[in-house]
């Protein structure tokens, strides 16, 4: 199929459904099990909700939010609203009801569709204060009375109960966009602050998945489990992909249902964030724990096999004689029991949206489960590089795509810390701008560059490495840069750490909140006879305080001095999405938790300097 056949996500819709022709297109669980629906039954269904919109008076340009967990629905939603011209604005369905508000506000949405109970309580609550908001369709249709809400399932049955030619009308509608018209606007996750809705055409994204599906060899016999939220444009692109290759997209339920559904679909392919990998290696390595010493020694023995082999298998080598006989035992024994925890058949995990931490990828790909990571940004549709079968480095992004080109900026910081320039990007994936907001466009959109504000550099390969953020650097008062990021990520698989926010900008040195993994944390405080009956007692403990400042310590023991995290805080709860602190792609929303915590943090900085440390007097700190 020739990449050229489709100028607009509407032509890849109409299209694929022709040329592929499946019975199971989607998979979505009713009933307890995995039911298909056909790529005709989509079309048509797809077909009778764009009337249903189109008798709620969505009309071209129209922005229309879509506040709903990945499900059948939301494709279908998706769809119908680009055929008909109109603007999808997904919602994280983590957002508390101000930022819900925000978002349909400063988008205009004349209408949103909604999926369960609780969201639309969120939208009922918020709706006085939204004239614009002149409709809501909800998935889930057991309360509706008195909300207001229409029922989306009853709604597009009935368009489907009447003759016609709504099919020919909708593809008719939807093949007249064109590849210049908004396809969506998506709202950034506000870390750095105030959500903004980013703009992208239908070009920005037809180009990322041009250039992705000549790197993925993916066919119909695939099956795709869509697990990251389609309001985030890593899934939703990647579910566009699929779909144009006649890959049967399935919807897991949760993210705790996930093993179940990964053994009932035994899916080929899927996108996940490091958290998602953390959480199935946390899983293989608790079992592997209670297991008998001796399963224990003859999993560490393979594990051992897989990570050798590596080499030459991301080379595309062969396996000497004797290795290749080593791994065949390891994979008989231990690498194919964990890839059928995954239901047997995965071959590609694509990672994305944060850092994947080498020794994680390493032990995927020793499992026989490749785990590719990329980089890109939600301006960007979103993928700058990737790496990919017979193109794999570990600790790199892989090389910038097909039809994007990087170029670096000005050196951010004091050359010898070596954090890289910022990653400047060029390309028909890159969006036109911000909704409405002039200045930050000028910013971030300079003399034909978007400005990531990521930090990176290319290798002699041409592979792209990612060493920081931009706006993550700090200045310690003894006028050293930090990258707050690359400590972060030190400790992305760390035992004993669960959450981790780097703080020192203008303090005599380095420090941080730490929430541990309270699970070992507190196995280790019953194993040194510690009876505590709280996480509070537990943080505050002089001896865990102790030992937690001792692991960090190990983790950062070969940085520079000025690089070291000197004092720590120990908080007795997760950073939470509900409080505000995470935002919905698991990002720490750095400004809300050192405002929530700044006692705590005034406190830390107030101890004495560590030894070592110089500690500059106050006229030193004005001037630097």
């Amino acid at each position: 199929m020739g990449s050229s056949e489709f100028r607009t996500l509407n032509e890849l819709f109409v299209k694929a459904v022709a040329k592929h022709s499946k019975p199971d297109c989607f998979l979505s669980k009713s009933a307890g099990r995995y039911q298909g629906l056909s790529s005709q039954d989509a079309l048509r269904r797809v077909a009778a909700l764009a009337s249903v919109l189109d008798r709620l008076r969505v009309e071209r340009g129209d922005r229309v939010a879509i506040l709903s967990d990945n499900r059948l629905e939301w494709a279908l939603t998706d769809y119908a609203l680009m055929g008909l011209g109109a603007v999808p604005v997904p919602i994280y369905t983590t957002l508390l009801e101000p930022d819900i508000e925000y978002i349909l506000r400063d988008s205009g949405a004349k209408g949103i569709v909604v999926a369960t109970e609780s969201q639309l309580e969120k939208i009922t609550n918020v709706r006085p204060r939204l004239p614009d908001l002149a409709f809501v369709l909800a998935m889930d249709c057991a309360k509706l009375q008195g909300t207001g809400a229409e029922c989306w399932e009853s709604s597009v049955a009935l368009e489907l109960g009447w003759p016609g030619n709504a099919v020919e009308s909708f593809s008719a509608k939807a093949l007249a966009a064109q590849a210049e018209d908004i396809a969506t606007i998506l709202y950034t996750s506000g870390t750095m602050g105030q959500p903004k809705g980013v703009i992208l055409t239908h070009a920005n994204i037809v180009s990322n998945i041009q250039a992705c599906q000549e790197l993925f060899p993916l066919t119909r016999n695939d099956v795709c489990m869509s697990l990251l939220p389609l309001c985030h444009i890593f899934e939703r692109m990647l579910d566009f992909l699929c779909f144009w290759m006649g890959v049967s997209i399935a919807y897991a339920e949760s993210l705790d249902a996930l093993p179940l559904n990964l053994r009932e679909v035994r899916p080929t392919i899927m996108g996940v964030v490091p958290r998602v990998l953390e959480k199935i290696h946390d899983r293989v390595m608790e079992v592997v724990r209670s297991a008998p010493p001796s399963k224990q020694k003859l999993f560490c023995w393979a594990e051992g096999v897989g990570k050798r082999a590596l080499p030459d298998q991301l080379k595309g080598q062969r396996l000497p004689l004797g290795v290749r006989m080593k791994h065949a035992i390891a994979d008989a024994l231990i690498f194919s029991k964990v890839r059928e925890q995954l239901g047997g058949r995965v071959a590609i995990l694509v990672s994305g949206a944060a850092p994947l931490a080498r020794d994680l990828a390493e032990f995927f790909f020793a499992m026989g489960l490749p785990a590719y990571e990329g980089y890109g940004l939600t301006e960007t549709s979103p993928v700058i590089a990737v790496n990919y079968p017979g193109h794999t480095k570990l600790g790199t992004v892989g090389p910038v795509i097909k039809g994007v080109e990087v170029q670096f900026g000005e050196e951010s910081r004091d050359p010898e810390a070596g954090a890289g320039r910022e990653i400047l990007v060029r390309g028909a994936n890159v969006s036109p701008g911000y909704y409405h907001l002039e200045e930050e466009n000028r910013a971030a959109f300079a003399d034909g560059w978007f400005h990531t504000g990521d930090l990176g550099a290319m290798d002699e390969e041409g592979n792209l490495r990612i060493t920081g953020r931009k706006k993550n650097l700090f200045k310690t008062s003894g006028g050293k840069y930090v990258s707050a990021e690359k400590l972060e990520n030190l400790f992305q698989s760390h035992p004993y750490v669960h959450q981790i926010v780097v703080l020192g900008d203008a303090r005599k040195f380095v420090g941080a909140l730490v929430v541990p993994n309270f699970t070992r944390l507190e196995e280790h405080a019953r194993a040194h006879g510690l009876a505590l009956q709280s996480r509070e007692e537990l943080v505050a403990h002089p001896e865990i305080r102790a030992f937690m400042q001792q692991l960090v310590d190990e983790t950062l023991r070969w940085l520079p001095p000025h690089e070291k995290i000197r004092q720590i805080v120990l908080l007795p709860r997760e950073l939470t999405m509900t409080a505000g602190e995470v935002s919905p792609t698991l990002k720490v929303k750095r400004h809300v938790v050192e405002e929530k915590y700044r006692d705590l943090i005034d406190e830390m900085f107030s101890r004495h300097a560590p030894q070592g440390q110089s500690t500059p007097d106050a006229a030193q700190r004005r001037s630097v």
